[in-house]
């Protein structure tokens, strides 16, 4: 339990420091004319709780509450009705709490403010906390938005740029987490994986042995795009258990850090026992703490194309079959809608292997429509589209695919 004093004076502090911070432009709005309650949920430090203060009209910002500050380590349920009272007292109208799933029963809060008609806005970092509490007490009385790192046109929005090759570059180097953007300093990427890793797995999920989690977490930044089995994991970094392996993995993908998509297959059984591919949510962040010192140029390309899919689509897989292999196919409503394709760069080599896997893929699912990326290469080629990544960043993967 927190004193509503101590309390009152923690907003204010925070208040002050969150209205002083950049407000940023993103591709994702919120819709505050809703009735809902509103969540954006997305790894730490992504911009969430400034997308929330963006979209609200600037006379009212809302009291903010980030309970990731230790000065709330006492908070407790039942100190949730005096924000209401400090929301009265300071005149706002709404209540933006950032991180929410620090603090048990938070959601019997979010209700009994949505029955009141209340405006609340939520940030959280752990999608199964969040899923779990918001799918049990508040099912249809929520809507829930997904924020990333930068995209590339938000990229070029922030820095002003125009798309092209030579910005392309310096997003494919610098990857999309605005603080780093200002700083450009590796180790605050170091520092927000370990964060990540500690903060949002380790505590939370009550893990005593953290040097296991931190070096599957580098192994995975080391081995974006690799095929793996959790058994060769576990025998790799030493875990004794493949049980713990999955489960270290599962809280990983809760903490939005890694993507685990696997094999395309029709059959949910043969998709659990092939091995996965894992993506980070910011190559550059991956970079930053892999032990993979020759620069694998493709498998970071591949990576910023696997994003700019997942923020379109849930359901992406890679295909593979005998002898042929294609990067990404993309699942929409029990059906495969597309397949992507991505080579650094196409030559004499590579060339009909590439296109192999791409038509291998295409055939195989029935996908109406497919492409192959490269760096800067653009082209018609057995009628296939060839087009340089950047190019194709700057529409949403669902109009590709022709999806309203």
């Amino acid at each position: 339990m927190i004193q509503i004093d101590i309390l009152a004076q923690v907003i204010e502090e925070q208040n002050q420091n969150f209205l002083q911070k950049q407000l940023i432009s993103r591709e994702e709005t919120i819709p505050i004319q809703s009735n809902q309650i509103l969540v954006v949920s997305g790894v730490r430090r992504c911009g969430k709780s400034i997308l929330i203060r963006k979209s609200l009209p600037s006379s009212e910002p809302g009291l903010y509450l980030n309970f990731e500050d230790p000065r709330l380590v006492d908070f407790e349920a039942v100190d949730f009705p005096k924000l209401e009272q400090l929301r009265d007292a300071m005149g706002k109208t709404s209540i933006l709490l950032d991180e929410v799933q620090s603090v048990a029963g938070w959601e019997i809060f979010a209700r009994s403010l949505h029955e009141k008609g209340k405006k609340l806005y939520i940030t959280g970092s752990n999608a199964s906390m969040l899923s779990r509490e918001l799918g049990t007490r508040l099912t249809g009385r929520y809507k829930q938005t997904e924020l990333f790192p930068f995209s590339y046109n938000e990229f070029l929005l922030f820095k002003n740029l125009s798309p092209g090759e030579e910005s392309f570059e310096s997003y494919f180097l610098t990857g999309g987490f605005p603080e780093f953007l200002h700083n450009q300093d590796q180790d605050y990427l170091r520092t927000l994986f370990r964060d990540i890793l500690t903060r949002d797995v380790a505590v939370r999920r009550n893990i005593t042995n953290e040097t296991s989690l931190i070096r599957l977490g580098v192994f995975l930044c080391s081995n974006v795009g690799k095929p793996f089995s959790y058994s060769r994991i576990g025998s790799l970094l030493e875990i004794k258990s493949v049980r713990t392996v999955i489960d270290y993995c599962d809280y990983l993908e809760e903490s939005y850090l890694f993507d685990l998509i696997p094999m395309y297959s029709p059959s949910i059984r043969k998709q659990l026992a092939n091995p996965k591919k894992a993506f980070c949510v910011d190559p550059a962040l991956a970079a930053a703490n892999s032990l993979s010192f020759s620069k694998d140029l493709g498998r970071k390309l591949e990576n910023y194309v696997y994003l700019h899919l997942r923020r379109s689509f849930k359901e992406i897989q890679y295909f593979q079959n005998k002898d042929s292999e294609c990067d990404f196919v993309v699942k929409l409503n029990e059906g495969i809608i597309g397949a992507v394709q991505v080579c650094w760069e196409l030559n004499t080599d590579n060339l009909q292997r590439e296109i192999k896997g791409l038509k291998a893929a295409l055939s195989e699912t029935q996908a109406p429509k497919g492409v192959l990326l490269t760096w800067n290469q653009e082209d018609l080629l057995e009628g296939l589209v060839v087009m340089p990544v950047w190019k194709w960043l700057l529409m949403p993967a669902k109009e590709f695919f022709g999806i309203g």
